[in-house]
């Protein structure tokens, strides 16, 4: 390996950085992505909200591959002040093909699938 020429190195195989590493892959581009953890998505121990439109530009129909939680159709938000409060539901009509959809994901198996996209594209992956 102390040989290898790469033309991008990217540290960390969170979310930005392995979107970046597929991309640049797929141009062709010899990528390497330093991980402290012992894999990509280890030291994530939390959920989130991901929101699909930016995703499905760089992986169409993701959602069928992924290990995506659930669809978001519900939302309830609250604002409140000292003298009261007014909240607000919101359902998601959508399908799931439309831009506006959004996902529960656990990060440490979303971010080890995301990373595994991004080696089959030719990015190489280093932990630990």
């Amino acid at each position: 390996m102390s040989e290898d020429i790469f033309d991008a190195i990217i540290v960390g195989a969170g979310l930005a950085g392995s979107v970046a590493a597929l991309v640049l892959a797929r141009e062709g581009a010899q990528v390497l992505v330093i991980e402290r953890g012992n894999s990509a998505g280890a030291k994530n121990v939390t959920g989130g909200r991901l929101y699909a439109h930016s995703l499905e530009r760089i992986i169409p129909g993701f959602a069928d591959q992924a290990p995506i939680e659930r669809m978001i159709t519900h939302e309830k938000l609250a604002f409140m002040t000292d003298k009261g409060a007014m909240t607000m539901d919101y359902c998601n009509g959508e399908d799931a093909a439309s831009s506006q959809v959004s996902y529960s994901v656990l990060r440490s198996k979303f971010d080890a699938w995301l990373m595994e996209q991004a080696e089959e594209a030719g990015a190489q992956l280093i932990t630990g």
